[in-house]
Protein backbone atom coordinates (compact mmCIF):
# COMPACT_ATOMS: atom_id res chain seq x y z
CA UNK A 1 0.00 0.00 0.00
CA UNK A 2 2.91 2.30 0.97
CA UNK A 3 4.54 2.04 -2.34
CA UNK A 4 1.27 2.19 -4.30
CA UNK A 5 0.52 5.65 -2.23
CA UNK A 6 3.65 6.79 -3.08
CA UNK A 7 3.39 6.30 -6.91
CA UNK A 8 0.19 8.06 -6.94
CA UNK A 9 1.37 11.12 -5.16
CA UNK A 10 4.19 12.15 -7.26
CA UNK A 11 2.30 11.18 -10.53
CA UNK A 12 -0.70 13.55 -8.44
CA UNK A 13 2.31 16.47 -8.05
CA UNK A 14 2.98 15.85 -4.56
CA UNK A 15 6.75 16.76 -4.05
CA UNK A 16 6.99 15.02 -0.53
CA UNK A 17 5.00 12.29 1.07
CA UNK A 18 5.51 10.95 4.54
CA UNK A 19 3.98 8.18 6.97
CA UNK A 20 4.66 8.86 10.75
CA UNK A 21 2.61 7.03 13.50
CA UNK A 22 -0.34 8.28 15.14
CA UNK A 23 0.79 10.53 18.18
CA UNK A 24 0.36 12.91 20.67
CA UNK A 25 0.71 16.95 19.29
CA UNK A 26 1.49 18.58 22.45
CA UNK A 27 3.60 20.92 20.78
CA UNK A 28 0.32 22.38 19.89
CA UNK A 29 -1.07 22.87 22.99
CA UNK A 30 2.20 24.74 24.20
CA UNK A 31 1.40 26.49 20.82
CA UNK A 32 -1.71 28.33 21.34
CA UNK A 33 -1.33 28.92 25.12
CA UNK A 34 1.24 31.10 23.92
CA UNK A 35 -0.72 32.59 21.13
CA UNK A 36 -3.51 33.25 23.72
CA UNK A 37 -1.01 34.87 26.02
CA UNK A 38 -0.42 37.28 23.24
CA UNK A 39 -3.54 38.69 23.21
CA UNK A 40 -6.00 37.24 25.68
CA UNK A 41 -8.70 38.36 22.71
CA UNK A 42 -7.73 36.06 20.75
CA UNK A 43 -9.16 33.03 22.34
CA UNK A 44 -12.32 32.28 21.24
CA UNK A 45 -10.80 32.57 17.82
CA UNK A 46 -8.10 29.82 18.26
CA UNK A 47 -11.60 27.67 20.37
CA UNK A 48 -13.75 27.98 17.13
CA UNK A 49 -10.62 26.66 15.01
CA UNK A 50 -11.53 23.64 16.35
CA UNK A 51 -7.76 21.99 16.24
CA UNK A 52 -6.81 19.73 18.41
CA UNK A 53 -3.95 17.91 19.57
CA UNK A 54 -4.95 14.03 19.68
CA UNK A 55 -5.64 12.33 16.30
CA UNK A 56 -8.22 10.19 18.69
CA UNK A 57 -10.15 12.93 18.91
CA UNK A 58 -10.79 13.02 15.42
CA UNK A 59 -9.75 9.15 14.70
CA UNK A 60 -10.86 6.72 17.98
CA UNK A 61 -8.65 3.84 15.78
CA UNK A 62 -6.49 5.88 13.91
CA UNK A 63 -2.48 4.56 12.78
CA UNK A 64 -1.45 6.82 10.64
CA UNK A 65 -0.40 10.16 9.20
CA UNK A 66 0.23 10.97 5.67
CA UNK A 67 1.66 14.31 5.66
CA UNK A 68 2.24 15.56 1.97
CA UNK A 69 3.45 18.66 0.30
CA UNK A 70 1.86 20.50 -2.88
CA UNK A 71 4.32 23.09 -4.63
CA UNK A 72 2.92 26.41 -6.28
CA UNK A 73 4.76 28.57 -8.34
CA UNK A 74 4.87 32.30 -6.27
CA UNK A 75 3.48 33.88 -9.16
CA UNK A 76 -0.39 34.38 -10.20
CA UNK A 77 -1.22 37.49 -12.19
CA UNK A 78 0.46 40.87 -13.40
CA UNK A 79 -2.10 42.36 -11.27
CA UNK A 80 -2.13 45.20 -13.14
CA UNK A 81 -3.96 49.09 -12.41
CA UNK A 82 -7.60 47.86 -11.09
CA UNK A 83 -7.08 44.72 -10.63
CA UNK A 84 -7.30 43.58 -6.66
CA UNK A 85 -4.21 41.50 -5.56
CA UNK A 86 -4.68 37.56 -4.57
CA UNK A 87 -1.85 35.20 -3.34
CA UNK A 88 -0.82 32.51 -5.36
CA UNK A 89 -1.38 30.39 -2.08
CA UNK A 90 -4.70 30.35 -2.30
CA UNK A 91 -5.38 29.44 -6.31
CA UNK A 92 -2.89 26.10 -5.20
CA UNK A 93 -4.83 24.87 -2.14
CA UNK A 94 -8.14 23.69 -3.78
CA UNK A 95 -5.84 22.05 -5.79
CA UNK A 96 -3.65 20.20 -3.14
CA UNK A 97 -6.95 19.71 -1.65
CA UNK A 98 -8.48 17.64 -4.31
CA UNK A 99 -5.33 15.83 -5.12
CA UNK A 100 -5.55 14.76 -1.47
CA UNK A 101 -8.73 13.60 -1.89
CA UNK A 102 -7.83 11.29 -4.95
CA UNK A 103 -4.90 10.11 -2.19
CA UNK A 104 -7.58 8.81 -0.02
CA UNK A 105 -9.59 7.09 -2.34
CA UNK A 106 -6.78 4.55 -2.74
CA UNK A 107 -7.35 3.86 0.89
CA UNK A 108 -10.70 3.83 0.72
CA UNK A 109 -11.08 1.20 -2.38
CA UNK A 110 -8.88 -1.05 0.08
CA UNK A 111 -11.58 -1.08 2.75
CA UNK A 112 -9.70 1.57 5.21
CA UNK A 113 -10.90 4.97 6.84
CA UNK A 114 -9.17 8.36 5.37
CA UNK A 115 -9.88 11.75 6.55
CA UNK A 116 -8.10 14.42 4.55
CA UNK A 117 -6.97 17.89 6.22
CA UNK A 118 -8.56 16.82 9.77
CA UNK A 119 -8.50 19.27 12.61
CA UNK A 120 -4.92 18.26 13.74
CA UNK A 121 -1.91 20.69 13.78
CA UNK A 122 -1.15 20.63 10.02
CA UNK A 123 2.53 22.24 10.18
CA UNK A 124 3.72 20.66 12.98
CA UNK A 125 2.95 17.01 11.35
CA UNK A 126 4.49 18.61 8.29
CA UNK A 127 7.68 19.29 10.54
CA UNK A 128 7.66 15.18 12.21
CA UNK A 129 6.52 14.50 9.26
CA UNK A 130 10.18 15.92 7.53
CA UNK A 131 8.30 18.02 4.90
CA UNK A 132 10.60 21.24 5.97
CA UNK A 133 11.75 23.30 9.20
CA UNK A 134 9.46 26.44 10.33
CA UNK A 135 11.05 30.10 9.61
CA UNK A 136 10.26 32.96 12.13
CA UNK A 137 6.45 33.95 10.12
CA UNK A 138 5.85 30.20 11.07
CA UNK A 139 5.59 28.90 8.03
CA UNK A 140 7.02 25.62 6.87
CA UNK A 141 9.74 25.88 4.40
CA UNK A 142 10.73 22.64 2.40
CA UNK A 143 14.02 22.33 0.85
CA UNK A 144 13.37 22.35 -3.01
CA UNK A 145 10.09 24.90 -3.04
CA UNK A 146 10.65 27.15 0.32
CA UNK A 147 7.21 27.94 1.84
CA UNK A 148 5.73 27.81 -1.55
CA UNK A 149 3.87 24.70 -0.97
CA UNK A 150 0.33 23.98 0.86
CA UNK A 151 0.40 21.46 3.78
CA UNK A 152 -2.34 18.63 3.42
CA UNK A 153 -2.99 15.34 5.74
CA UNK A 154 -4.46 12.20 5.62
CA UNK A 155 -5.58 10.46 8.52
CA UNK A 156 -5.88 6.61 8.08
CA UNK A 157 -6.83 3.37 9.75
CA UNK A 158 -4.61 2.12 8.00
CA UNK A 159 -1.23 0.66 9.46
CA UNK A 160 1.57 1.77 6.64
CA UNK A 161 4.98 1.46 7.26
CA UNK A 162 6.28 4.70 8.45
CA UNK A 163 9.37 6.54 8.05
CA UNK A 164 12.37 7.14 10.03
CA UNK A 165 12.24 10.61 10.52
CA UNK A 166 15.28 12.86 12.47
CA UNK A 167 13.24 16.41 12.18
CA UNK A 168 16.29 18.07 13.99
CA UNK A 169 16.00 22.05 15.10
CA UNK A 170 12.39 23.33 14.70
CA UNK A 171 14.17 26.41 12.85
CA UNK A 172 17.11 27.33 10.39
CA UNK A 173 16.59 30.48 10.73
CA UNK A 174 19.24 31.90 12.45
CA UNK A 175 19.74 35.31 13.35
CA UNK A 176 17.95 36.51 10.21
CA UNK A 177 14.91 38.85 10.87
CA UNK A 178 14.25 40.06 7.33
CA UNK A 179 10.69 38.41 7.10
CA UNK A 180 10.14 40.74 10.67
CA UNK A 181 10.95 43.74 9.49
CA UNK A 182 9.38 43.30 6.05
CA UNK A 183 5.75 42.15 7.51
CA UNK A 184 3.46 45.64 6.94
CA UNK A 185 1.71 44.88 10.20
CA UNK A 186 5.06 43.93 12.46
CA UNK A 187 3.11 40.89 13.54
CA UNK A 188 5.96 38.94 13.52
CA UNK A 189 7.87 38.60 17.12
CA UNK A 190 11.46 38.01 17.68
CA UNK A 191 10.37 34.35 18.74
CA UNK A 192 8.80 33.72 15.98
CA UNK A 193 5.13 34.32 16.40
CA UNK A 194 2.66 35.66 14.54
CA UNK A 195 0.13 37.67 16.31
CA UNK A 196 -3.00 36.78 14.77
CA UNK A 197 -4.80 40.29 15.07
CA UNK A 198 -1.78 42.65 13.61
CA UNK A 199 -1.82 40.21 10.83
CA UNK A 200 -3.28 41.77 7.47
CA UNK A 201 -4.80 38.04 6.54
CA UNK A 202 -6.53 37.97 9.76
CA UNK A 203 -8.94 40.57 8.82
CA UNK A 204 -9.28 39.53 4.85
CA UNK A 205 -12.82 38.27 3.63
CA UNK A 206 -14.19 38.82 7.10
CA UNK A 207 -17.33 39.82 8.18
CA UNK A 208 -17.34 42.89 10.09
CA UNK A 209 -15.46 46.52 10.01
CA UNK A 210 -11.93 46.47 9.16
CA UNK A 211 -9.68 48.53 11.68
CA UNK A 212 -8.69 51.37 9.76
CA UNK A 213 -4.74 51.01 10.38
CA UNK A 214 -5.34 47.63 8.51
CA UNK A 215 -7.48 49.21 6.03
CA UNK A 216 -4.44 51.65 5.20
CA UNK A 217 -1.59 49.50 4.71
CA UNK A 218 -4.18 46.48 2.80
CA UNK A 219 -3.35 48.61 -0.38
CA UNK A 220 -5.30 46.60 -3.09
CA UNK A 221 -4.60 43.19 -1.48
CA UNK A 222 -7.52 41.19 -1.47
CA UNK A 223 -6.96 38.05 -0.24
CA UNK A 224 -3.13 36.94 1.13
CA UNK A 225 0.11 39.31 1.80
CA UNK A 226 3.19 37.49 0.57
CA UNK A 227 5.59 40.56 1.98
CA UNK A 228 7.25 38.15 4.72
CA UNK A 229 7.62 35.14 1.72
CA UNK A 230 9.10 37.64 -0.86
CA UNK A 231 12.33 38.58 0.94
CA UNK A 232 13.09 35.24 2.45
CA UNK A 233 16.43 33.88 1.57
CA UNK A 234 15.05 29.94 2.04
CA UNK A 235 12.53 31.65 -1.10
CA UNK A 236 15.09 33.42 -3.75
CA UNK A 237 15.70 30.58 -5.49
CA UNK A 238 12.04 29.39 -5.92
CA UNK A 239 11.40 32.58 -6.89
CA UNK A 240 14.06 33.67 -9.58
CA UNK A 241 13.10 30.00 -11.08
CA UNK A 242 9.37 30.27 -11.14
CA UNK A 243 8.23 34.07 -10.04
CA UNK A 244 7.75 35.07 -14.03
CA UNK A 245 5.09 32.41 -14.77
CA UNK A 246 1.98 34.28 -14.48
CA UNK A 247 -1.54 32.97 -15.02
CA UNK A 248 -3.91 35.41 -16.80
CA UNK A 249 -6.51 35.71 -15.06
CA UNK A 250 -8.17 38.51 -12.87
CA UNK A 251 -10.42 37.35 -10.41
CA UNK A 252 -11.16 41.10 -8.41
CA UNK A 253 -11.72 43.51 -11.45
CA UNK A 254 -12.26 46.43 -8.97
CA UNK A 255 -14.17 48.44 -11.17
CA UNK A 256 -16.05 45.47 -12.44
CA UNK A 257 -16.98 43.87 -9.38
CA UNK A 258 -18.22 47.59 -7.99
CA UNK A 259 -20.56 48.43 -11.19
CA UNK A 260 -22.19 44.97 -10.41
CA UNK A 261 -22.52 45.49 -6.91
CA UNK A 262 -26.15 46.44 -6.84
CA UNK A 263 -27.52 43.77 -9.77
CA UNK A 264 -25.48 40.46 -8.30
CA UNK A 265 -21.85 38.99 -8.46
CA UNK A 266 -23.09 35.71 -8.34
CA UNK A 267 -20.85 35.63 -12.31
CA UNK A 268 -17.72 37.28 -9.97
CA UNK A 269 -18.40 34.63 -7.01
CA UNK A 270 -18.38 31.52 -9.48
CA UNK A 271 -15.11 32.97 -11.07
CA UNK A 272 -13.79 33.44 -7.67
CA UNK A 273 -14.83 29.92 -6.63
CA UNK A 274 -13.37 27.66 -9.26
CA UNK A 275 -9.97 29.30 -8.41
CA UNK A 276 -9.30 29.98 -5.07
CA UNK A 277 -12.20 28.11 -3.46
CA UNK A 278 -15.93 28.66 -2.57
CA UNK A 279 -14.84 29.68 0.99
CA UNK A 280 -13.20 32.53 -0.24
CA UNK A 281 -16.36 33.75 -2.93
CA UNK A 282 -18.64 35.46 -0.48
CA UNK A 283 -20.65 38.50 -2.06
CA UNK A 284 -20.55 40.93 0.88
CA UNK A 285 -17.06 39.79 2.40
CA UNK A 286 -15.25 40.46 -1.42
CA UNK A 287 -16.84 43.53 -1.56
CA UNK A 288 -16.00 44.98 1.28
CA UNK A 289 -12.14 44.07 0.55
CA UNK A 290 -13.06 45.56 -2.86
CA UNK A 291 -14.12 48.53 -1.61
CA UNK A 292 -10.53 49.02 0.38
CA UNK A 293 -8.26 48.48 -2.79
CA UNK A 294 -10.22 51.09 -4.40
CA UNK A 295 -10.03 53.93 -1.94
CA UNK A 296 -6.60 53.04 -1.20
CA UNK A 297 -5.67 53.58 -5.27
CA UNK A 298 -5.87 56.95 -5.21
CA UNK A 299 -8.19 56.96 -8.71
CA UNK A 300 -11.15 59.19 -7.72
CA UNK A 301 -12.90 57.92 -10.64
CA UNK A 302 -14.23 55.15 -8.15
CA UNK A 303 -15.94 57.72 -5.83
CA UNK A 304 -19.38 57.17 -8.37
CA UNK A 305 -19.15 53.67 -7.65
CA UNK A 306 -18.88 53.84 -4.21
CA UNK A 307 -21.24 56.52 -3.90
CA UNK A 308 -23.65 53.69 -4.74
CA UNK A 309 -21.97 51.37 -2.26
CA UNK A 310 -22.50 53.73 0.67
CA UNK A 311 -26.24 52.86 -0.06
CA UNK A 312 -25.46 48.97 0.36
CA UNK A 313 -27.62 46.69 3.14
CA UNK A 314 -24.66 45.67 4.56
CA UNK A 315 -23.35 48.32 7.36
CA UNK A 316 -19.67 46.84 7.02
CA UNK A 317 -19.57 47.83 3.33
CA UNK A 318 -20.87 51.38 3.70
CA UNK A 319 -18.86 51.84 6.41
CA UNK A 320 -15.64 50.64 4.22
CA UNK A 321 -17.44 52.94 1.37
CA UNK A 322 -17.33 55.84 3.40
CA UNK A 323 -13.64 55.74 4.70
CA UNK A 324 -12.55 54.70 0.45
CA UNK A 325 -14.60 57.93 -0.41
CA UNK A 326 -12.90 59.99 2.07
CA UNK A 327 -9.59 58.78 1.69
CA UNK A 328 -10.03 59.59 -2.44
CA UNK A 329 -11.25 62.79 -1.46
CA UNK A 330 -12.82 66.00 -3.49
CA UNK A 331 -15.94 68.06 -4.15
CA UNK A 332 -17.87 65.04 -5.25
CA UNK A 333 -16.95 62.95 -1.97
CA UNK A 334 -17.46 65.24 0.10
CA UNK A 335 -21.40 65.72 -1.15
CA UNK A 336 -22.20 62.16 -1.32
CA UNK A 337 -21.12 61.91 2.13
CA UNK A 338 -22.74 64.84 3.59
CA UNK A 339 -25.85 63.29 1.96
CA UNK A 340 -25.24 59.73 2.89
CA UNK A 341 -25.32 61.31 6.91
CA UNK A 342 -28.89 62.76 6.87
CA UNK A 343 -30.02 59.09 6.05
CA UNK A 344 -27.80 56.94 7.85
CA UNK A 345 -29.29 55.24 11.20
CA UNK A 346 -25.95 52.81 12.35
CA UNK A 347 -23.81 54.47 14.24
CA UNK A 348 -20.61 52.83 13.22
CA UNK A 349 -21.42 53.57 9.80
CA UNK A 350 -22.53 57.69 10.90
CA UNK A 351 -19.09 57.60 12.59
CA UNK A 352 -16.97 56.54 9.49
CA UNK A 353 -19.01 59.16 7.23
CA UNK A 354 -17.98 61.82 9.87
CA UNK A 355 -14.39 60.74 9.58
CA UNK A 356 -14.43 60.55 6.71
CA UNK A 357 -15.60 64.02 6.23
CA UNK A 358 -13.05 65.38 8.57
CA UNK A 359 -10.32 63.95 6.68
CA UNK A 360 -11.68 65.90 3.20
CA UNK A 361 -11.75 69.12 5.65
CA UNK A 362 -8.47 68.19 6.88
CA UNK A 363 -6.74 67.76 3.82
CA UNK A 364 -8.66 70.96 1.89
CA UNK A 365 -6.53 72.86 4.11
CA UNK A 366 -3.55 71.75 3.28
CA UNK A 367 -1.26 73.97 0.97
CA UNK A 368 -0.27 72.69 -2.08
Amino acid sequence: MRDILIKKAEQLGFVQVSFIPVQPLPVWDEKIEELKASDASLTDYWKARGIVSDCKDVMEDAKTIIAAAFPYYPGTCSFSQGQGYYSAHYAAYPKGRKFIAELADLLKEEGYKAIIDPPLPAKQIAFIGGLGKFGKNSLIYSSKFGSYITLHIILTDAEITYDNIESGRLTDCGKCRLCIDACPMQAITEEGVVIANKCMRFYMLTSGIIPIEIRERIGNRIVGCDECQKVCPRNQAVIKRYGTIHEKICLFDIKKILGDAGTGLKKHMDLIGQHIGRNYARARKVLSMIIIAAGNSGDDSYVPLLADTLNYDYPPVRAHSAWAIGKLGGTKAKEVLLNALRKENNPDVKQEILLALDRITKNDHIPD
